[in-house]
Protein backbone atom coordinates (compact mmCIF):
# COMPACT_ATOMS: atom_id res chain seq x y z
CA UNK A 1 0.00 0.00 0.00
CA UNK A 2 1.27 3.47 -0.52
CA UNK A 3 2.55 4.88 2.39
CA UNK A 4 0.44 7.83 2.31
CA UNK A 5 -2.11 5.92 3.37
CA UNK A 6 -0.20 3.87 6.33
CA UNK A 7 -1.87 6.10 8.86
CA UNK A 8 -4.98 6.90 8.01
CA UNK A 9 -7.22 6.39 11.33
CA UNK A 10 -10.53 8.48 10.21
CA UNK A 11 -12.22 7.61 6.96
CA UNK A 12 -15.30 9.59 5.28
CA UNK A 13 -17.17 8.08 2.41
CA UNK A 14 -19.62 10.41 0.96
CA UNK A 15 -21.91 8.20 -0.70
CA UNK A 16 -24.20 8.41 -3.61
CA UNK A 17 -27.63 9.58 -3.81
CA UNK A 18 -29.60 6.95 -5.19
CA UNK A 19 -31.36 3.48 -3.64
CA UNK A 20 -30.04 1.35 -6.42
CA UNK A 21 -26.17 3.02 -6.70
CA UNK A 22 -26.24 2.80 -2.70
CA UNK A 23 -26.78 -1.32 -2.59
CA UNK A 24 -24.15 -1.23 -5.62
CA UNK A 25 -21.37 0.61 -3.56
CA UNK A 26 -21.65 -1.70 -0.42
CA UNK A 27 -18.95 -4.13 -1.63
CA UNK A 28 -16.29 -1.01 -2.07
CA UNK A 29 -17.02 0.14 1.29
CA UNK A 30 -16.69 -3.14 2.72
CA UNK A 31 -13.56 -3.64 0.94
CA UNK A 32 -12.13 0.01 2.16
CA UNK A 33 -12.99 -1.42 5.75
CA UNK A 34 -10.99 -4.65 5.66
CA UNK A 35 -8.00 -2.54 3.66
CA UNK A 36 -8.34 -0.27 7.20
CA UNK A 37 -9.92 -2.70 9.79
CA UNK A 38 -8.76 -0.56 12.45
CA UNK A 39 -10.41 2.96 11.09
CA UNK A 40 -13.17 4.74 12.11
CA UNK A 41 -15.32 4.74 8.44
CA UNK A 42 -18.05 7.23 8.83
CA UNK A 43 -21.09 7.50 6.00
CA UNK A 44 -22.01 10.83 5.11
CA UNK A 45 -25.56 10.30 2.99
CA UNK A 46 -28.59 11.80 2.36
CA UNK A 47 -31.38 11.59 4.87
CA UNK A 48 -33.56 9.77 2.78
CA UNK A 49 -31.02 7.02 2.41
CA UNK A 50 -29.50 6.51 5.96
CA UNK A 51 -31.86 3.41 6.61
CA UNK A 52 -29.53 1.89 4.09
CA UNK A 53 -26.32 2.48 5.91
CA UNK A 54 -27.76 2.14 9.47
CA UNK A 55 -27.44 -1.49 9.65
CA UNK A 56 -24.61 -1.75 7.46
CA UNK A 57 -21.83 -3.57 9.29
CA UNK A 58 -18.26 -1.80 7.51
CA UNK A 59 -20.22 1.79 8.75
CA UNK A 60 -19.23 2.88 12.28
CA UNK A 61 -21.37 6.23 11.97
CA UNK A 62 -23.83 7.50 9.67
CA UNK A 63 -23.91 11.30 9.14
CA UNK A 64 -26.89 12.18 7.33
CA UNK A 65 -27.32 15.91 5.44
CA UNK A 66 -30.28 17.16 3.78
CA UNK A 67 -29.86 18.04 0.46
CA UNK A 68 -31.18 21.67 -0.24
CA UNK A 69 -31.88 22.90 -3.71
CA UNK A 70 -30.89 26.69 -5.24
CA UNK A 71 -28.94 29.12 -3.53
CA UNK A 72 -30.13 28.03 -0.02
CA UNK A 73 -27.44 25.00 -1.14
CA UNK A 74 -24.76 27.22 -0.86
CA UNK A 75 -25.11 27.90 3.11
CA UNK A 76 -26.04 24.40 3.56
CA UNK A 77 -22.28 22.79 1.89
CA UNK A 78 -20.50 25.26 3.90
CA UNK A 79 -21.88 24.13 7.00
CA UNK A 80 -21.54 21.12 6.53
CA UNK A 81 -18.21 21.46 5.45
CA UNK A 82 -17.14 23.04 8.91
CA UNK A 83 -19.19 20.17 10.57
CA UNK A 84 -17.34 18.07 8.96
CA UNK A 85 -14.11 19.54 9.33
CA UNK A 86 -13.85 19.39 12.60
CA UNK A 87 -14.55 15.60 12.74
CA UNK A 88 -11.10 15.46 11.75
CA UNK A 89 -10.84 12.48 8.98
CA UNK A 90 -7.63 11.65 7.56
CA UNK A 91 -9.25 10.05 3.96
CA UNK A 92 -12.18 10.39 1.87
CA UNK A 93 -13.85 8.40 -1.35
CA UNK A 94 -16.35 10.45 -3.09
CA UNK A 95 -18.43 8.21 -4.95
CA UNK A 96 -21.06 10.36 -7.02
CA UNK A 97 -19.40 12.11 -9.64
CA UNK A 98 -20.95 15.33 -9.20
CA UNK A 99 -19.36 18.64 -8.38
CA UNK A 100 -21.37 19.58 -5.62
CA UNK A 101 -20.52 16.25 -3.92
CA UNK A 102 -16.50 16.85 -4.37
CA UNK A 103 -16.91 20.50 -3.01
CA UNK A 104 -18.73 19.57 0.15
CA UNK A 105 -15.18 17.18 1.19
CA UNK A 106 -13.22 19.86 -0.41
CA UNK A 107 -14.80 22.31 2.24
CA UNK A 108 -14.34 19.75 4.74
CA UNK A 109 -9.97 19.93 4.25
CA UNK A 110 -10.03 16.78 4.42
CA UNK A 111 -6.21 15.78 3.48
CA UNK A 112 -6.80 12.63 1.14
CA UNK A 113 -9.50 13.33 -1.43
CA UNK A 114 -10.41 10.54 -3.65
CA UNK A 115 -13.03 10.56 -6.69
CA UNK A 116 -13.63 9.91 -10.30
CA UNK A 117 -12.42 13.24 -12.40
CA UNK A 118 -14.65 15.13 -14.57
CA UNK A 119 -17.69 17.56 -14.02
CA UNK A 120 -14.92 20.10 -13.35
CA UNK A 121 -14.19 18.92 -9.89
CA UNK A 122 -10.69 17.59 -10.69
CA UNK A 123 -9.28 20.56 -8.64
CA UNK A 124 -11.20 19.67 -5.25
CA UNK A 125 -9.43 16.21 -5.56
CA UNK A 126 -5.88 15.02 -5.03
CA UNK A 127 -6.36 11.27 -6.06
CA UNK A 128 -8.58 11.94 -8.80
CA UNK A 129 -9.15 8.59 -10.84
CA UNK A 130 -9.84 8.91 -14.36
CA UNK A 131 -13.50 7.99 -15.92
CA UNK A 132 -11.94 5.78 -19.05
CA UNK A 133 -14.26 4.38 -21.38
CA UNK A 134 -13.38 0.84 -19.41
CA UNK A 135 -14.90 2.50 -16.34
CA UNK A 136 -17.92 3.64 -18.32
CA UNK A 137 -18.73 0.04 -19.20
CA UNK A 138 -17.96 -2.12 -16.85
CA UNK A 139 -21.20 -3.12 -14.22
CA UNK A 140 -21.72 -0.27 -11.10
CA UNK A 141 -20.01 -2.54 -8.73
CA UNK A 142 -16.67 -2.55 -10.62
CA UNK A 143 -16.71 1.32 -11.34
CA UNK A 144 -16.92 1.54 -7.80
CA UNK A 145 -14.50 -0.91 -6.91
CA UNK A 146 -12.06 1.07 -9.00
CA UNK A 147 -12.07 4.10 -6.59
CA UNK A 148 -10.92 1.25 -3.89
CA UNK A 149 -8.34 -0.02 -6.16
CA UNK A 150 -5.79 2.99 -4.83
CA UNK A 151 -5.48 0.64 -1.66
CA UNK A 152 -4.45 -2.36 -3.68
CA UNK A 153 -6.20 -4.57 -5.69
CA UNK A 154 -8.23 -7.21 -4.06
CA UNK A 155 -10.65 -9.90 -5.93
CA UNK A 156 -12.04 -11.25 -2.84
CA UNK A 157 -15.02 -9.37 -1.70
CA UNK A 158 -18.72 -9.69 -0.78
CA UNK A 159 -21.83 -8.91 -3.23
CA UNK A 160 -24.12 -6.62 -2.20
CA UNK A 161 -26.38 -7.71 0.89
CA UNK A 162 -29.22 -5.75 3.22
CA UNK A 163 -28.45 -6.87 6.41
CA UNK A 164 -31.74 -6.70 8.23
CA UNK A 165 -32.25 -7.25 12.07
CA UNK A 166 -34.95 -8.95 13.43
CA UNK A 167 -36.95 -5.57 14.03
CA UNK A 168 -37.13 -5.15 10.37
CA UNK A 169 -38.40 -8.36 9.82
CA UNK A 170 -41.28 -8.04 12.69
CA UNK A 171 -42.80 -4.37 11.20
CA UNK A 172 -43.15 -6.35 8.04
CA UNK A 173 -44.72 -9.64 9.24
CA UNK A 174 -47.04 -7.10 11.38
CA UNK A 175 -47.92 -5.50 7.87
CA UNK A 176 -48.69 -8.32 5.83
CA UNK A 177 -50.63 -9.83 9.06
CA UNK A 178 -52.51 -6.43 9.10
CA UNK A 179 -53.32 -7.10 5.36
CA UNK A 180 -54.30 -10.92 5.73
CA UNK A 181 -51.08 -11.89 3.70
CA UNK A 182 -49.73 -14.81 6.35
CA UNK A 183 -52.09 -17.25 5.36
CA UNK A 184 -48.93 -19.21 3.44
CA UNK A 185 -50.16 -17.79 -0.13
CA UNK A 186 -47.26 -17.03 -2.11
CA UNK A 187 -46.00 -13.20 -2.80
CA UNK A 188 -45.18 -11.82 -5.85
CA UNK A 189 -43.91 -8.38 -5.92
CA UNK A 190 -44.27 -5.84 -8.83
CA UNK A 191 -42.34 -2.58 -9.07
CA UNK A 192 -43.92 -0.57 -12.33
CA UNK A 193 -42.16 2.46 -12.05
CA UNK A 194 -38.73 4.22 -12.09
CA UNK A 195 -37.18 7.48 -10.74
CA UNK A 196 -34.98 7.90 -14.16
CA UNK A 197 -37.83 8.71 -16.31
CA UNK A 198 -40.81 7.54 -18.48
CA UNK A 199 -38.91 5.63 -20.89
CA UNK A 200 -37.44 3.23 -18.38
CA UNK A 201 -41.25 2.16 -17.71
CA UNK A 202 -43.16 -1.18 -19.13
CA UNK A 203 -46.32 -0.08 -19.49
CA UNK A 204 -49.20 -0.21 -16.48
CA UNK A 205 -52.06 -2.39 -18.02
CA UNK A 206 -49.21 -5.11 -19.19
CA UNK A 207 -48.04 -4.89 -15.34
CA UNK A 208 -51.31 -5.38 -15.19
CA UNK A 209 -52.31 -8.15 -16.91
CA UNK A 210 -48.82 -9.89 -16.34
CA UNK A 211 -49.82 -9.82 -12.59
CA UNK A 212 -53.80 -10.96 -13.00
CA UNK A 213 -52.34 -14.12 -14.86
CA UNK A 214 -49.62 -14.66 -12.14
CA UNK A 215 -51.83 -13.84 -9.55
CA UNK A 216 -54.69 -16.88 -11.13
CA UNK A 217 -52.12 -19.17 -11.50
CA UNK A 218 -50.52 -19.01 -8.38
CA UNK A 219 -53.35 -18.60 -6.31
CA UNK A 220 -51.25 -15.78 -4.61
CA UNK A 221 -51.71 -11.77 -4.53
CA UNK A 222 -49.27 -9.35 -5.85
CA UNK A 223 -47.85 -6.46 -3.93
CA UNK A 224 -47.01 -3.31 -5.84
CA UNK A 225 -43.82 -1.43 -4.52
CA UNK A 226 -42.80 2.28 -5.69
CA UNK A 227 -42.95 6.00 -4.14
CA UNK A 228 -46.42 7.68 -3.16
CA UNK A 229 -46.21 9.72 -6.37
CA UNK A 230 -46.35 6.32 -8.52
CA UNK A 231 -50.24 5.59 -7.33
CA UNK A 232 -51.80 6.97 -10.20
CA UNK A 233 -49.65 4.06 -12.04
CA UNK A 234 -50.42 0.90 -9.02
CA UNK A 235 -54.17 1.99 -9.01
CA UNK A 236 -54.17 1.60 -13.06
CA UNK A 237 -52.61 -1.82 -12.56
CA UNK A 238 -55.11 -2.62 -9.40
CA UNK A 239 -58.08 -2.21 -12.18
CA UNK A 240 -56.82 -5.61 -13.69
CA UNK A 241 -55.93 -7.22 -10.53
CA UNK A 242 -58.88 -6.58 -7.99
CA UNK A 243 -58.52 -8.17 -4.97
CA UNK A 244 -55.39 -10.21 -5.81
CA UNK A 245 -53.10 -6.86 -6.08
CA UNK A 246 -52.00 -4.80 -2.59
CA UNK A 247 -50.68 -0.72 -3.23
CA UNK A 248 -48.03 -0.68 -1.19
CA UNK A 249 -46.49 2.49 -2.89
CA UNK A 250 -45.33 5.06 -0.48
CA UNK A 251 -46.02 2.95 2.43
CA UNK A 252 -42.89 1.27 3.52
CA UNK A 253 -39.94 2.70 4.44
CA UNK A 254 -36.68 1.34 2.70
CA UNK A 255 -36.12 -1.43 5.52
CA UNK A 256 -39.58 -2.47 5.54
CA UNK A 257 -39.37 -3.02 1.92
CA UNK A 258 -36.46 -5.35 2.11
CA UNK A 259 -37.79 -7.26 4.64
CA UNK A 260 -41.21 -7.45 2.60
CA UNK A 261 -39.36 -8.09 -0.56
CA UNK A 262 -37.65 -10.43 1.44
CA UNK A 263 -40.63 -12.77 1.80
CA UNK A 264 -41.58 -12.65 -1.99
CA UNK A 265 -41.64 -15.41 -4.65
CA UNK A 266 -39.96 -13.29 -6.84
CA UNK A 267 -40.31 -9.62 -8.15
CA UNK A 268 -41.07 -8.19 -11.12
CA UNK A 269 -39.43 -4.70 -12.12
CA UNK A 270 -38.61 -2.06 -14.01
CA UNK A 271 -34.95 -0.69 -14.15
CA UNK A 272 -34.85 0.89 -10.22
CA UNK A 273 -33.66 1.06 -6.65
CA UNK A 274 -36.48 -1.48 -5.85
CA UNK A 275 -34.85 -4.22 -7.98
CA UNK A 276 -31.33 -3.87 -6.60
CA UNK A 277 -32.73 -4.21 -2.90
CA UNK A 278 -34.73 -7.53 -3.76
CA UNK A 279 -31.21 -8.80 -5.36
CA UNK A 280 -29.77 -7.44 -2.23
CA UNK A 281 -32.04 -9.79 0.16
CA UNK A 282 -32.17 -13.23 -2.02
CA UNK A 283 -35.33 -12.26 -3.96
CA UNK A 284 -35.18 -13.39 -7.56
CA UNK A 285 -35.57 -11.19 -10.22
CA UNK A 286 -37.29 -11.08 -13.40
CA UNK A 287 -36.10 -7.30 -14.66
CA UNK A 288 -37.45 -5.35 -17.84
CA UNK A 289 -34.68 -3.23 -19.67
CA UNK A 290 -35.34 -0.77 -22.20
CA UNK A 291 -32.97 2.45 -22.85
CA UNK A 292 -30.49 1.65 -20.13
CA UNK A 293 -28.08 -0.56 -19.84
CA UNK A 294 -28.06 -4.26 -17.53
CA UNK A 295 -24.38 -4.87 -18.57
CA UNK A 296 -23.97 -1.66 -16.35
CA UNK A 297 -27.18 -1.37 -13.73
CA UNK A 298 -28.17 -4.93 -14.42
CA UNK A 299 -29.79 -7.12 -10.92
CA UNK A 300 -26.18 -8.55 -9.44
CA UNK A 301 -25.91 -12.29 -8.48
CA UNK A 302 -27.62 -15.91 -9.94
CA UNK A 303 -30.91 -16.49 -10.74
CA UNK A 304 -31.90 -13.47 -11.86
CA UNK A 305 -33.47 -12.38 -15.53
CA UNK A 306 -33.45 -9.32 -17.86
CA UNK A 307 -35.94 -9.21 -19.93
CA UNK A 308 -35.11 -7.02 -23.24
CA UNK A 309 -35.11 -6.56 -26.99
CA UNK A 310 -32.36 -5.35 -29.28
CA UNK A 311 -33.05 -2.24 -30.49
CA UNK A 312 -30.76 -0.10 -32.85
CA UNK A 313 -31.39 3.06 -30.56
CA UNK A 314 -30.63 1.34 -27.27
CA UNK A 315 -29.29 1.83 -25.04
CA UNK A 316 -29.87 5.54 -25.13
CA UNK A 317 -30.22 6.39 -21.70
CA UNK A 318 -32.64 8.77 -22.29
CA UNK A 319 -35.49 9.88 -19.80
CA UNK A 320 -37.53 10.57 -22.36
CA UNK A 321 -37.93 8.43 -25.55
CA UNK A 322 -37.61 10.60 -28.50
CA UNK A 323 -39.04 7.92 -31.22
CA UNK A 324 -41.71 4.88 -30.70
CA UNK A 325 -40.22 3.44 -27.79
CA UNK A 326 -39.93 0.17 -29.41
CA UNK A 327 -37.50 -0.91 -26.54
CA UNK A 328 -40.60 -1.31 -24.40
CA UNK A 329 -43.24 -1.78 -26.58
CA UNK A 330 -41.76 -4.68 -28.44
CA UNK A 331 -41.85 -6.60 -24.89
CA UNK A 332 -45.37 -8.23 -24.78
CA UNK A 333 -47.03 -9.79 -21.70
CA UNK A 334 -46.79 -13.23 -22.82
CA UNK A 335 -43.22 -13.67 -23.32
CA UNK A 336 -42.84 -12.33 -19.68
CA UNK A 337 -45.12 -14.56 -18.23
CA UNK A 338 -43.31 -17.68 -20.18
CA UNK A 339 -40.14 -16.55 -18.39
CA UNK A 340 -41.64 -16.05 -15.23
CA UNK A 341 -43.33 -19.26 -15.37
CA UNK A 342 -40.38 -21.38 -16.56
CA UNK A 343 -37.99 -19.44 -13.54
CA UNK A 344 -40.97 -21.04 -10.97
CA UNK A 345 -40.95 -24.46 -12.03
CA UNK A 346 -37.35 -24.15 -11.86
CA UNK A 347 -37.06 -23.19 -8.37
CA UNK A 348 -39.75 -26.45 -7.35
CA UNK A 349 -37.48 -28.79 -9.04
Amino acid sequence: MNADFENIDRILVRAVNWVGDTILTYPAVQRLKTCFPRSHLAILARDNLVDLWKTFPSADEVIPFKEERGWSSLGEDWRLGLSLGKKKFDLAVIFPRSFRSAYQIYLARIPIRIGYRGEGRSFLLNRGIPRTEENLHVHRIHYYQKLIDAFGKDKDWHPPKIFLRDEDRSLAEEKLKGLGLLDGRPLIGMNPGATYGLAKCWYPDRFGELGKRLVQKQKGSALLFGKAEERPNTQEILRHLGEGGIDLAGKTDLLQLAAILERCQLLVTNDTGTMHVAAAVGTPVVAIFGPTDPITTGPWGEGHIVVRKEASCSPCLKRICPTDHYCMKSITVDEVEEIIDHRLRSTER
